[in-house]
């Protein structure tokens, strides 16, 4: 299937690991000029080999998604190589773990805003200027299905309280874009199988054993499907959002989860 975006410059936030990478690799099997911001360059540059590799075009910038500057400097110099992104996708990262009468530190709260949704900010005064005035692009942000639905195992209170508040930006800025031939929308990772997912897993759990990992998932986790998500499951659902037959879907939180979700709205 042809999703239309051949030529398109795609800008990935964290895309030199996991979902991100996976979802780089995907817009540049596409035909997309994907630009790959992160934070480590020996990362950064191994995912962008990977493409170069395999025939693709690739940048890698490094950058602080929560600074505006870097930012800000980060989407010049892509527009420098590869032209405005037209296509964007985000994700942040910000842990304290622990229930609220463990947090002992009121402003990791303050943190894990500026964290969650400063960042979407400042990324969408860098990038939705150029979209509007070709009238087209794509804009989707990796979140969370704790967003929706908070979970205390593990804790994260302070994630827990403001991630909603990333959700309710992107719904915003989809109603007041959408008219521009711009899409926003939100994806909602359940348990995926990252490193950090499997390191909680080992070590907070003591799962090894395929068979009791999975016992775990549905009973414990309440994961119908009884395993983690492949990170090119949630890739693969961001480029759909990305291609030009998803223009007229926007606005929405879709959740990508085996099953975890419980509501049926």
């Amino acid at each position: 299937m042809d999703y239309g975006i051949a030529g398109r410059t795609a800008l990935v936030v964290g895309g030199s690991k996991g979902m991100g990478r996976d979802s780089a690799e995907m817009l540049a099997s596409e035909g997309c000029r994907v630009a790959i911001l992160a934070r480590t360059q020996k990362h950064i540059d191994s995912a962008v080999a990977h493409i170069v590799e395999r025939g693709g075009e690739a940048i890698g910038i490094s950058a602080d998604a929560t600074s505006k500057d870097d930012i800000d400097r980060a989407v010049a110099e892509v527009t420098a190589a590869f032209g405005p992104p037209e296509i964007v996708v985000t994700q942040a990262d910000f842990h304290v773990r622990g229930f609220f009468e463990e947090i002992e530190n009121d402003e990791a709260f303050v943190d894990s805003f500026r964290s969650y949704t400063m960042s979407q900010i400042y990324m969408l005064r860098a990038v939705l200027p150029a979209m509007k005035q070709a009238n087209w692009g794509r804009f989707v942000h990796i979140g969370s299905a704790t967003a929706k639905e908070p979970q205390n195992n593990p804790p994260h209170t302070v994630a827990n309280g403001t991630r909603p508040s990333t959700v309710g930006l992107l719904k915003s800025l989809a109603d007041e874009y959408a008219r521009f031939g711009i899409t926003i929308n939100t994806i909602a990772p359940g348990w995926i199988a990252t490193r950090t997912t499997e390191w909680y897993l080992e070590t907070h759990e003591g799962l090894t054993d395929p068979d009791e990992r999975r016992t775990w998932m549905i009973e414990r986790a309440g994961v119908p499907a009884g395993r983690l998500g492949a990170p090119a499951e949630i890739a693969s659902t961001i480029v759909y959002l990305c291609s030009e037959l998803a223009g007229y879907l926007t606005g929405h939180y879709i959740a990508v989860d085996g099953g975890h979700h419980r509501s049926a709205f």
